[in-house]
């Protein structure tokens, strides 16, 4: 679900249950951020704590003597929102506690927060009635070093999948300091928003963009004053080279307009004139970018094909086999279909597949 709704159905959680919230997604879409504007906007207190850096002691406490009844008792950490800590003023009434990505934390941590995550109590410390406990966590995917959270930890949660949404991002930017170029260009290429990488080789390791690094991105060049290529060096070790190239592209002719992958596919003409400019000023990076999006508008369907061919005919050889190698990663049937009926692919399909063959 959307990041708003996300937040709609938290402080529906937080004043209706006790229940544990826990909001899944990728890096960067804005999990805690969430839940501090949960918070902010019940008027509640927010305590947010990067639970991998604790061990299981730092949650038990301290142990003090009580040599009058002869027995230990644990002094309760200063983080945790207790009655007794309520009590004494040290924490508000109400609030919400948020374990910042759980699925990080060591498996002997996790086993002392059992009962923290149940009963909102730990080792006889009670949290206070008017405080909720939600958490954070990555996918547990290869991209990702995370541990795998067992079935009896995650019954305890209500988990809440987040995917990013170009909207939900362009309202939350012009709200703090947005950057019309950046926004522009998310609009036009929305899926520049968030780009995970799939494959399992070292490619795994260069940047990608996310929500949270195109709002670095906004601060820079709402702050700084720097020449293109300097601006080009920073952004892209923030949102990495391709959409960095792509981003510094568009900036350079805002007032582009960019062709329309929904017409496209059903008569390329008149799109054409737009990708034609996109050539002539050598705006490679954003030429991939249409290819994209017009693969995933792609059908099984004669017509379309004719106007696939049109279009790929204007393209030069490497960026013609960009699509045909980007679609039978996408979509294998697809890629069989377009391939045994394009003309374009008789021409460069041999260099192509040789080239798949080696990678």
């Amino acid at each position: 679900m959307r990041i708003s709704e996300a937040k709609d159905c938290i402080k529906t959680l937080l004043t209706s249950t006790h229940s544990v919230t826990a909001l899944i997604s990728e890096r960067g879409v804005g999990k805690t951020s969430a839940y501090q504007q949960c918070a902010q906007e019940l008027g509640i207190d927010y305590i947010a704590l990067y639970a991998a850096a604790l061990e299981g002691p730092d949650f038990m406490g301290l142990p003090a003597k009580d040599l009058d009844n002869g027995i230990t008792r644990y002094l309760a950490p200063q983080f945790l929102p207790t009655e007794v800590a309520i009590q004494n003023g040290l924490h508000k009434e109400e609030g919400i506690l948020v374990l910042e990505e759980i699925n990080r934390v060591p498996s002997d941590t996790v086993s002392v927060l059992y009962p923290l995550l149940l009963e909102h109590k730990i080792n006889g410390h009670q949290l206070g009635k008017g405080w909720r406990i939600g958490v954070t966590m990555n996918p547990d995917s290869m991209n990702y070093l995370v541990n795998s959270l067992d079935d009896a930890m995650l019954d305890r949660f209500i988990s809440i999948t987040v995917d990013p949404s170009i909207e939900d991002y362009v309202t939350y930017s012009k709200n703090h300091h947005g950057n019309a170029h950046v926004l522009d260009f998310l609009k036009a290429f929305p899926d520049m928003l968030l780009v995970t990488n799939k494959t399992n080789g070292s490619a795994t390791m260069a940047k990608t963009p996310t929500p949270r690094a195109w709002t670095k991105v906004q601060e820079i060049l709402n702050q700084c004053l720097l020449a293109d290529h300097l601006l080009l060096e920073l952004i892209s070790g923030i949102v990495g080279p391709v959409a960095s190239a792509a981003f510094i592209g568009y900036r350079s002719n805002w007032s582009m307009d960019m062709p329309d992958s929904s017409i496209m596919v059903k008569n390329y003409d008149l799109e054409r004139d737009k990708v034609l400019k996109l050539l002539t000023q050598n705006q490679t990076p954003l030429i991939t970018k249409v290819i994209e999006k017009v693969i995933a508008r792609l059908e099984n369907d004669e017509l379309m094909v004719a106007q696939i061919d049109a279009f790929l005919s204007d393209l030069p050889d490497e960026l013609s086999m960009y699509f045909y190698k980007y679609l039978s990663r996408e979509d294998q049937e697809c890629f069989d279909y377009y391939s045994d009926r394009s003309l374009v692919f008789e021409n460069i399909g041999g260099i192509l597949i040789e080239r798949m063959v080696q990678s």
